[in-house]
């Protein structure tokens, strides 16, 4: 008989929905609790550990979270804001920063009211086209109560009292103190870096920002300055959208600085250089290249402009009518008039004395002459190669101070070895061997963003080519000319005899500007300027907008095959209302191209032109309407 307790425990059982359990089970057996016990205190333990490792790298994901957060937001304003700008400046003074933005020289004048906190690591200079002003982007580094962070500062109406507005963001709070020393002022590249893209052409093409973390991660974005024309291959993966039609490579500002010393014409290589270095200007003339011709021998002086006197000014290869003085020769002709006046001593005939002639008979030196420094200090010495000063000239005053103007690229063209430094003439104590002066000033000169390439003329050799790739580095053009130009893009120096300087210094012009098609635009048989907004299109390159209104010109760059000689490209002006199209008026080397086989007015008739171009060509055309 079932006693009274087991019937419970199977009523018990039947209610928790165990139909059919045992009346015979009684519960856990020791042993059952044991193993119950053992496996509970596994699993407590391995989420105990589970808890332990959470807690311990939860500050190493906040890190990672902040990083990240901060990388957002350098990606999403820095290419964007580079992309846009015109110009941009990296000086941690603010008196030298406001002081280049106030320049009434260097337009546009976009200086700002505001005293802005921190340092500045990168100022922009951003046009708005909605309003047709132009606006300050300003990225400071901040160190405030122990706290480090950048911020980027949106500046509208820069300059105008009552009006001018500023609006700021943080864009990244994970980055380090500054070290042990530092003060308000100093350079900030332990956080933030800017270093010009400029390697890899002619003329610098963007900026790379570096900006350093406490973790010790770097972060590297960048951009090109779009509306500038600079070209750049997109960041992986692109930041930067592609226009229509790429900007152009062809632009900028370049200095041509010529050995005078009297080694040249004792080498019989006056004529060849002068002849070359007008070729140079003629290969650029009506593209958008501004160009300052030095000399150099004892010291580095001007040609052009300004022969003689201050250096550092540049004048404009579109520019055909009157120079910048308002006198009827262009700035073009008066460069290459102060190069050929240089006597050529090695030709046939006695020289004539004259600003540029020391000597008499055959012991005339060369090209030397009796000149005044830029700070106005009278030099009589007969010779010497000063590679030191025609280096530093292009980028700094005598006295050190960046120019307001410092070239994009320097083409550096010499003879021989240095022999004096800046200190043999200017004072001072240096105990430098000339050569290190002159590497010393190369590298100041690149530190600018420039590009500096050397050629060595003359009949030296190899044993010369030593020096000036230890100046302006090693790596020797493999090309033979403008139909060969092999390594032209990235050679930083060339070697030439003085009969083939001239195919040399054009080869280098064709990285730069060959294959290209610069277009202006003039009303009424080309007398009166135009105004408003052009459309241009090429069906091999694209479109682009020439608003004369911020720019002069547009450049369309052609792509050329390994040993294509010339190719037929297409240029077509969209009707603007009101006027008509009439020709286009295009050059090569100064010379009117008037060929029929060269040249076709409206083609298919279609306002615009049709032109037979070579890779080592700079073409410029002025598009006339009535």
């Amino acid at each position: 008989m079932i006693s009274f307790r087991h019937k419970l425990r199977a009523r018990r059982a039947q209610r928790r929905g165990l139909a059919g359990a045992s009346a015979a089970d009684t519960g856990f057996t020791l042993p059952e609790v044991l193993i119950a016990m053992t496996l509970s205190g596994i699993l407590i333990a391995a989420i105990s550990t589970a808890f332990t490792v959470v807690l311990r790298t939860a500050p190493q994901a906040e890190v990672r979270l902040a990083e990240s957060k901060d990388v957002t937001f350098l990606q999403t304003w820095i290419p964007v804001d580079l992309a846009t700008a015109i110009d941009s400046y990296t000086d941690v003074s603010d008196t030298t920063l406001k002081a280049k933005l106030a320049d009434a020289a260097l337009p546009p004048v976009v200086n700002y009211l505001a005293n802005l906190p921190g340092t500045n690591v990168l100022t922009l200079v951003v046009p708005n086209p909605d309003t047709g002003k132009f606006e300050i982007i300003a990225y400071r580094y901040i160190f405030e109560n122990g706290n480090a962070r950048i911020a980027r500062f949106w500046i509208t109406d820069p300059g105008v009292v009552g009006v001018e507005v500023v609006s700021s963001i943080g864009v990244a709070y994970e980055i380090p103190s500054p070290p042990v020393g530092w003060v308000q002022g100093d350079p900030v590249d332990f956080a933030f870096e800017v270093v010009a893209r400029n390697q890899a052409s002619l003329r610098p093409v963007g900026e790379d920002i570096r900006v350093r973390f406490n973790s010790g991660n770097d972060f590297r974005t960048g951009g090109a300055g779009l509306s500038a024309e600079r070209s750049l291959t997109p960041n992986d993966p692109p930041t930067v959208p592609d226009p229509t039609a790429p900007p152009s490579r062809c632009g900028g500002r370049v200095a041509l600085v010529l050995d005078t010393s009297w080694s040249v014409p004792t080498l019989n290589g006056g004529a060849a250089l002068e002849s070359a270095a007008t070729g140079f200007i003629d290969a650029f003339t009506g593209t958008p290249v501004d160009l300052t011709v030095m000399g150099f021998d004892q010291i580095a002086y001007q040609f052009y402009p300004n022969l003689n006197g201050a250096r550092g000014n540049y004048f404009s290869l579109l520019n055909r009518l009157g120079d910048a003085n308002g006198n009827g020769q262009p700035d073009i002709q008066e460069a290459k008039n102060n190069i050929v006046a240089l006597p050529n001593v090695d030709t046939t005939g006695t020289p004539q004395p004259g600003p540029y002639y020391y000597g008499s008979g055959n012991a005339a030196i060369g090209w030397t002459q009796r000149r005044t420094s830029e700070a106005g200090v009278l030099l009589t010495h007969s010779g010497g190669t000063n590679w030191e000063d025609a280096l530093h000239a292009p980028f700094f005053t005598q006295a050190g101070a960046l120019r307001p103007q410092t070239p994009e690229l320097v083409v550096f063209v010499t003879d021989g070895d240095p022999n004096r430094k800046r200190s043999d003439d200017f004072g001072g104590t240096d105990s430098r061997t000339p050569l290190a002066a002159a590497i010393q000033a190369a590298n100041n000169g690149r530190s600018t963003g420039a590009r500096i390439v050397g050629v060595l003329v003359g009949s030296g050799g190899p044993a010369f080519e030593g020096p000036l790739a230890a100046a302006v580095g090693n790596n020797r053009w493999n090309g033979t000319g403008p139909t060969d130009l092999g390594n032209a893009v990235a050679a930083d120096y060339f070697a030439s005899s003085f009969p083939q300087l001239g195919g040399v210094l054009r080869s280098i012009m064709a990285t730069q500007c060959g294959g290209t098609v610069t277009v202006r635009k003039m009303l009424n048989n080309g007398t009166t300027p135009a105004t408003g907004r052009w459309n241009y299109s090429s069906p091999e390159i694209g479109d682009q907008v020439l608003d004369v209104s911020k720019k002069p010109a547009v450049t369309f760059d052609f792509p050329f095959t390994t040993n294509q000689g010339a190719k037929t490209v297409d240029i077509f002006e969209e009707a603007l209302g009101g006027h008509s199209f009439v020709r286009a008026d295009c050059e090569v080397n100064g010379v009117p191209i008037t060929n029929p086989a060269l040249i076709t007015q409206s083609p298919d008739g279609s306002a615009g032109v049709r032109l037979v171009i070579q890779p080592d060509q700079a073409v410029s055309c002025v598009m006339v309407s009535a």
